[in-house]
């Protein structure tokens, strides 16, 4: 049943729908078939978890509330408002750090210590199950009493253990818990923590101020002493030089001179390139034959009514322009506009001569100024050297000052916080004994342990699903081999019921009938049943479709490669007929009877089957007999099976239901076609029916659990089957 898969879109989809939902299908499956494992798991682990949770002790928890003040912390440390702010930045984290300190070993060895826990019974730890076994069957001397050190660590860690601290952080408060089997020992270790954390924090923060004042004081000693030398320099200095200018804000009287030197350079600069901005705009207007702006021109009135003569000669050279150019009134209107653009000209070029005296005279003005300033950077010079020394040794004597009032209000601040003796904490809530049990939850212990019980069968049944890699249907057999399956035998066992072995009687028919459909019986037949390896019932198979020929009335003989049992030795073997006188074999048996032939018990394989004499025995054996049956040695196993399908006209395979892997399967198979052996098709056996029902396939062997009750029905007719082994006669 090959199918051609359609590579288009659609087609893909369709064909991973389908995968999808048989690995879905499988996984259902898996978990259907080991529904049993599964459940007892479970109910053992609902036994255990129950019995578990209820000898368990009830737990009792007590806890207290800590609030970091981060307003001591930040006046503590901030020295500026940037300080502040990136101390409240910080926030979370001054409280995460205050939490670890609670949770940290030392604390609570200084509570176990203030508590004297390590002599409480509760914590008194004795001997194990195992020691005491041990001691009972080894005596051996008596152990010394541990060491108090060795005990007050042992019990800090087993507080530690059951000492919970969280905070928030969206909030400065730490939860401070601690569980135990008594609500008042609760109450009291926490208390004793929280106790010894903020003791420690508060010697922590005495300790710290006491370190402070004294490195203080040292600081402040040394920058007075340092503060009076610079001052002494200072006065000495201006003994010697008798120089008093020198001062932060004030300013000398040289320097003085040159700031006003320089600020009167830069005006009359400004003053000159106004003036020669003016000079260049009014040559360029007057060069390109137009009028410079009153603003650039000095005679700026004058020009105007120049400008407004001229305008006035041009509007009455206008009037008489049409009396004609020979009118004594057009040529004296001509004359009067020449002579007004004549005077124009003239004084526009004496107000250029004016400009350019101007720039002249700003030019001038600006060399002497700047020859005045620098005389005076000269002067200023040479005086610099006195009044920078005197402002060194003031700065100095000012910056000693400084540190020295920033030392003294750190040391006064020191002197508070030594006095003051607080903690950057305090207690909001003091732990109280409750009781009422925190635990332990008995139901969700429960609950978990089913459910992770059931993890577990569910896994169990995955992985048994994933190594059980044998074909469990005719279809799987179709898909993945290319070849027919002919049909699936049940597996028959001491307590089979009569409908269970009809079941086998009729499988075996459906084989037979795929065997021997294609021909007609009454011609001779060679048929080889073999396997991929032992023990996947190719000779119940084998011998189950002779006695159904052979009450057919059908000449059947059976050729076993196995060695004949030491019982039959009085029986000719399969190599006596080969090698010794055929004329004591029936070749012509009776019709209804199955003759049997075994390899004999020392015989060797390939002297019987690879010699002409056995071909020979077979040619004759196709004569007398309607069918031969090989029942060959597995494929995997040995050569012989190869030489004995050359043989024969067709061949099965018999494959063990759910057992064989797939693999050996695939292996057989390509063996038998690289050497040519016919392959009429597969047949499953040793099928377990109650299993099978559990993997929600259809095939034939699910059809006859559906209709047991058929079966059953026949088979009260016949306490046992028709082509049981039992029957065969040889």
């Amino acid at each position: 049943m090959n199918r051609v898969l359609d590579h288009s879109k659609g087609g893909v989809s369709v064909v991973l729908r389908q995968t999808y939902e048989a690995q879905t299908l499988g996984f259902l499956t898996a978990i259907l078939r080991h529904r049993r494992v599964i459940v007892g798991l479970a109910a053992a682990a609902l036994v255990l978890a129950t019995a578990i949770c209820w000898s368990l002790p009830d737990k009792y928890s007590a806890e207290s509330l800590i609030q970091v003040d981060l307003s001591r912390v930040a006046a503590s440390q901030a020295t500026s408002p940037n300080q502040q702010a990136a101390t409240s930045l910080d926030a979370g984290a001054i409280v995460e750090s205050e939490a670890r300190v609670i949770r940290s070993l030392a604390t609570v060895r200084h509570a176990v210590e203030d508590l004297k826990l390590q002599d409480d019974p509760a914590f008194a730890r004795g001997p194990g199950f195992v020691s005491r076994i041990l001691s009972t069957v080894l005596p051996g001397p008596a152990k010394e009493p541990a060491d108090s050190t060795a005990s007050v660590e042992a019990v800090t860690r087993e507080v530690s253990r059951n000492l919970t601290v969280t905070n928030d952080t969206r909030a400065y408060l730490i939860n401070v818990s601690y569980n135990s089997t008594s609500p008042e020992r609760s109450a009291r270790i926490v208390n004793a923590v929280v106790d010894a954390y903020l003791r420690n924090r508060l010697e922590m923060g005495v300790a710290a101020a006491e370190r402070t004042r004294t490195w203080l004081e040292e600081q402040i000693g040394e920058s007075r002493r340092e503060l009076e030398t610079a001052e002494a320099a200072v006065d000495r200095y201006r003994r010697q030089t008798g120089y008093v200018e020198g001062g932060t804000q004030g300013m000398s009287l040289p320097q003085q001179e040159v700031r006003d030197a320089v600020a009167q350079l830069a005006a009359a600069r400004q003053t000159r390139l106004a003036a020669e901005a003016r000079l260049s705009r009014a040559q360029e207007v007057f060069a390109a034959g137009g009028t410079p702006s009153a603003q650039d021109l000095s005679g700026a009135p004058l020009i105007q009514r120049m400008l407004e003569s001229a305008e006035s000669a041009t509007r009455e050279f206008a009037n008489v322009a049409a009396t004609g150019p020979r009118h004594p009134a057009y040529l004296q209107a001509k004359a009067n506009i020449e002579a007004a653009q004549s005077r124009l000209r003239e004084e526009i070029k004496r107000a250029i001569g004016n400009l350019e005296s101007d720039v002249k005279a700003a030019t001038a003005d600006e060399a002497n100024l700047a020859d005045r300033v620098d005389v005076l950077k000269a002067n200023l010079v040479e005086g610099m050297g006195q009044d920078a020394k005197l402002q060194s040794l003031q700065t100095n004597a000012v910056a000693i000052r400084e540190r020295l009032k920033l030392l003294s209000d750190g040391h006064a601040q020191a002197l508070a916080l030594t006095g003051m003796k607080s903690s950057t904490t305090q207690i909001v809530m003091v732990a109280k004994p409750v009781t009422v049990p925190s635990g332990p939850n008995r139901l969700l212990l429960i609950c978990l342990g089913v459910l992770g019980a059931g993890g577990v069968g569910v896994g169990y049944a995955v992985m048994m699903d994933r190594r059980d890699t044998g074909f469990r249907s005719d279809a799987e057999i179709a898909h993945e081999t290319s070849h027919r399956c002919l049909g699936m035998v049940p597996e028959l066992t001491g307590g089979s019921s009569a409908a269970e072995v009809r079941m086998f009687d009729e499988s075996i028919r459906l084989v037979s009938a795929a065997l021997t459909g294609a021909r007609a019986l009454a011609e001779p037949r060679v048929v080889m049943v073999t396997s991929s390896v032992p023990g996947e019932g190719k000779s119940l198979l084998c011998m189950a479709m002779a006695s159904l020929l052979a009450q057919r009335g059908i000449r059947t003989l059976v050729i076993d490669s196995t060695p004949r049992l030491h019982g039959e030795t009085d029986r000719p073997s399969l190599d006596d007929v080969v090698f010794g006188d055929p004329a004591g074999f029936p070749l012509r048996s009776d019709p209804g009877k199955v003759v049997v032939l075994h390899r004999a018990e020392h015989g060797d394989s390939h002297d019987l089957f690879l010699t002409p004499a056995f071909e020979s025995f077979i040619e004759r054996a196709r004569e007398s007999f309607d069918l031969v049956l090989f029942e060959a040695p597995p494929v995997m196993l040995s050569v012989d099976v190869l030489t004995m399908g050359g043989l024969a006209d067709v061949t099965i395979l018999a494959v063990a239901w759910n057992r064989t892997p797939r693999e050996t399967v695939q292996a057989a198979l390509r063996r038998l076609q690289d050497n040519s052996v016919r392959l009429r098709g597969l047949v499953l056996t040793h099928v377990n029916l109650t299993e099978h029902k559990d993997f929600r396939v259809v095939d034939q062997c699910s059809h006859y659990n559906d209709y047991r009750g058929h079966f059953e029905e026949a088979g009260a007719h016949h306490a046992r089957g028709d082509l049981l082994p039992s029957r065969l006669s040889s």
